[in-house]
């Protein structure tokens, strides 16, 4: 304080009604506080810590003329615990950027602070493409009260592993079921034999299960005979089993499995007349499992069908200059995937079907593997875009660098988490590779490393690095000799069961012991991930060695990097 203004205080002091002394002005807190460099990244940086000081001050300095500054601007506004924003406020931000993916939200809160109603541009309803066919378990015969009766004491015979207990619940109820009850309780129990080694059973209710001619099941009925039948060597018998499954199926991937393996037992028969059209059947949809096997056995084609040209130049240059691709495009520079993916995604829904394309292809570029899925999956009415589109290849570095073939991570996370990094399951199991973050902790501690926390491992560099290690371990497992079906399967269901499943009587055939397996999610599992790697190599022009093995009936090894 000067001299002056003590002086005029002691006057007061004195005289009530002297003048008071003027107070000086304190400094602004933005000029408090040094700030670094106005840029996107500094000031997303304070705003995603909680400095609404500095992140305040960084907005207002960064160039309005850049759409990033929209962008940033929103997310300071709607950051939970940031500094109450007017109306006036978010009512100018909107009216300049209706595009953001905020704009809504912005909006109805400036109508919640007093503004009028403003106008955003809405978004399209998103369909979806449909993804690559997944084998699917049918589903329970509706209607049929019996049988609702019988299921879960049939379960209860299942889980005992007692074949002959279930089917004598089977007797005592059939006259009272349907024949679609009949046919589902029939291949139940014919199955539970069949994994019980018991195959001349499992043949025989199968048979019966097929007989009753009900949609589906019957069709289920008649794998589980084709499969028993190929155990016993009768190929006359697996043959007709196996294309009656095929026909009767609305399950892709099943079709393709019953053609597939009626050609192979039309083989055995000594029949070669009828492999090659029976192995054309199997090969119809080059993204099915069999289809790929199909097609390599007969030299055909495997990479998908092309059934929209790429964008051209143009096209791109126009795609990338629009507000959002531009906001992406910087986003993903800087590390900021999750804004980057929500983006494009968003311009997907407001923009024109046209773009689509396009716009996967900005995804690529960019390492966006979770919009490029998405994006490859779903889209506006009219959009149309290539199978390849779901099938991303992002190019991504583990820590620690790469261990496996990175088509195999890729294989995977396309089951695991349809490229989602911020996946969480039921199980806790987290981010792309779906890694339970207690295999991670204890992997860590192996390294010397302090565990990852939920949120790194949804980092793909991290999610990917613990991924890959928990396959090394598994491969380590001398029980599992390193064959790649079995590694797969037990990065499903864990080594304990894969080790129980080395006793299935698959006569030394790989495709054999894949549907054999007892577990039906890593029945499916494990042939999904092999069609999306042997997908992923037909369009990188190559053909990976597990592919040839499987062909000719050997056990695949798994690849090395």
């Amino acid at each position: 304080m000067t001299l002056t203004l003590a002086l005029l205080a002691l006057i007061q002091q004195v005289d009530p009604l002297a003048p008071r002394p003027a107070q000086e002005s304190p400094t602004p807190i933005a000029e408090q506080i040094p700030l670094p460099e106005a840029t996107p990244a500094n000031a997303l940086n304070a705003i995603y810590t909680g400095q609404w000081a500095v992140a305040s001050a960084l907005v207002e300095k960064l160039d309005k003329r850049d759409p990033v500054e929209a962008l940033v601007r929103a997310e300071l506004y709607l950051a939970a615990g940031s500094p109450e924003v007017s109306a006036a406020a978010l009512s100018e931000l909107v009216a300049r950027a209706r595009e953001l993916p905020q704009a809504a939200q912005l909006a109805s809160l400036a109508q919640r602070r007093g503004a009028d109603p403003l106008p955003v541009i809405s978004r399209q309803r998103m369909i979806s493409f449909g993804a690559a066919p997944r084998r699917f378990r049918p589903g329970t015969v509706s209607g049929d009260l019996e049988a609702d009766r019988l299921r879960p004491i049939i379960q209860q015979f299942v889980e005992a592993n007692d074949p002959e207990g279930a089917e004598t619940q089977y007797r005592e109820a059939v006259a009272l079921l349907g024949n679609g009850g009949r046919a589902e309780i029939a291949q139940r129990v014919a199955w539970l034999y069949y994994t019980e080694g018991r195959d001349q059973d499992a043949l025989r209710v199968a048979r019966e299960g097929r007989s009753y001619q009900a949609p589906e099941w019957s069709a289920q009925a008649a794998w589980v005979e084709g499969l028993a039948a190929w155990r016993l060597n009768d190929c006359n018998s697996a043959s007709g089993a196996f294309r009656y499954a095929a026909l009767g199926t609305r399950d892709s991937e099943l079709a393709a499995a019953g053609h597939y393996w009626s050609a192979r037992a039309e083989q055995a028969c000594g029949r070669p007349h009828e492999v090659a059209a029976r192995m054309r059947a199997a090969s119809v949809d080059p993204e099915s499992f069999y289809g790929q096997v199909a097609r390599e056995t007969l030299g055909m084609v495997r990479t998908p069908p092309v059934q929209v040209e790429a964008p051209s130049d143009r096209t791109l240059r126009r795609v990338e200059a629009l507000p959002n691709v531009r906001r992406a495009i910087v986003m993903a520079g800087l590390g900021r995937r999750a804004l980057a993916d929500e983006l494009l995604r968003h311009q997907a829904a407001i923009g024109e079907p046209t773009d689509q394309p396009a716009l996967v292809e900005i995804a690529r570029r960019l390492s966006l593997g979770s919009a490029q899925y998405y994006l490859g999956t779903n889209g506006p009415r009219g959009a149309k875009v290539n199978i390849s589109a779901r099938y991303p290849a992002p190019a991504w570095q583990p820590n620690n660098g790469w261990r496996i073939d990175p088509l195999m991570a890729y294989a995977h996370i396309i089951q695991e988490s349809d490229f989602r990094t911020q996946a969480v399951s039921p199980a806790n199991a987290v981010g792309l590779m779906q890694v339970r973050p207690a295999t991670a902790g204890d992997i860590a501690r192996r390294r010397g490393d302090s565990p990852p926390s939920v949120e790194m491992l949804k980092i793909p560099e991290y999610n990917l690095d613990y991924g890959q290690a928990y396959i090394a371990e598994v491969r380590g497992d001398r029980y599992l000799q390193d064959q790649l079906p079995r590694i797969i399967a037990a990065y499903n269901a864990g080594p304990v069961p894969v080790r129980r499943w080395n006793g299935i009587n698959d006569k030394g055939d790989p495709l054999l012991w894949i549907e054999s397996l007892s577990y039906w999610e890593t029945r499916f599992y494990v042939p999904a991930v092999l069609r999306n790697y042997f997908v992923y190599h037909a369009q990188a022009g190559s053909t990976p060695a597990a592919l040839k093995d499987l062909v000719e009936h050997r056990w695949p090894t798994y690849p090395d990097l």
